[in-house]
């Protein structure tokens, strides 16, 4: 079997939709995949074969509070009949190289711990695992609040990936950042805010808890730094 990667065309959109929702158990909107492909605000690609498309790895952009990027693996998903085949590590290199040719510094995916397969890919693929595993907490957006604009402190990173619009929290975990991202979501009609918190830190546990958020399981951050020059 001849496979090859390319960037994803909007006119793909239905067979990723298709091999996301039955290697990740869970349903896709592939026109918002196709409105994404579009924008081309995501950096998406797929690997095929004569009969069709295998597998995809999207891949979007996002900001540090110190204003460094990150390229973002996001999802990666082979179908099963094709699974085996080296697809994965190959959809990663490509990624990688999309990343260098975007001049971005750091490629990184957040991996749930439980999902042995992606850890073996990003290990073999010469990702580094991060010391400490985190739990990652979600919400859906209420009416705003009166939260001032800018919280010391708090960094929120707008997305928008395959499966949502939302806004993760970075940096300090504080109420009034955690109401400032709901309200930053609820005004961009976004569907989620996360945040991730590390295993023993059980302070902004009951902080998210507190606020609406839901776990929805443990997660670790595999990371591969690009060399410069």
């Amino acid at each position: 079997m001849s496979v090859s990667i390319r960037r994803s065309l909007p006119a793909d959109a239905p067979a990723i939709a298709a091999i996301a929702e039955k290697t990740l158990g869970e349903p896709f909107d592939q026109d918002r995949i196709g409105g994404l492909l579009t924008s081309g605000r995501n950096y998406s690609l797929v690997a095929l074969e004569a009969r069709g498309i295998l597998a995809f790895a999207d891949n979007f952009i996002t900001v540090s509070q110190t204003g460094a990027q990150r390229l973002e693996l996001d999802l990666l998903a082979v179908e099963p009949k094709a699974q085996g085949m080296g697809i994965g590590r190959r959809l990663i290199a490509e990624s990688l190289l999309l990343a260098r040719e975007l001049d971005v510094p750091l490629l990184r995916a957040l991996v749930r711990s439980e999902n042995l397969v992606m850890r073996r890919l990003c290990a073999s693929s010469g990702f580094a695992i991060s010391e400490r595993s985190y739990d990652l907490y979600v919400a859906s957006p209420g009416p705003g609040s009166n939260s001032p604009l800018d919280i010391k402190g708090t960094h929120l990173v707008p997305v928008e990936t395959f499966a949502y619009s939302g806004i993760w929290i970075e940096g300090s975990l504080t109420r009034a950042g955690i109401l400032q991202a709901l309200s930053v979501a609820a005004t961009r009609q976004m569907g989620r805010v996360g945040a991730l918190v590390a295993e023993s830190d059980r302070v902004p546990v009951q902080l998210l808890a507190d606020n609406g958020f839901q776990g929805l399981g443990t997660y670790d951050w595999w990371t591969l730094k690009l060399k410069s020059g």
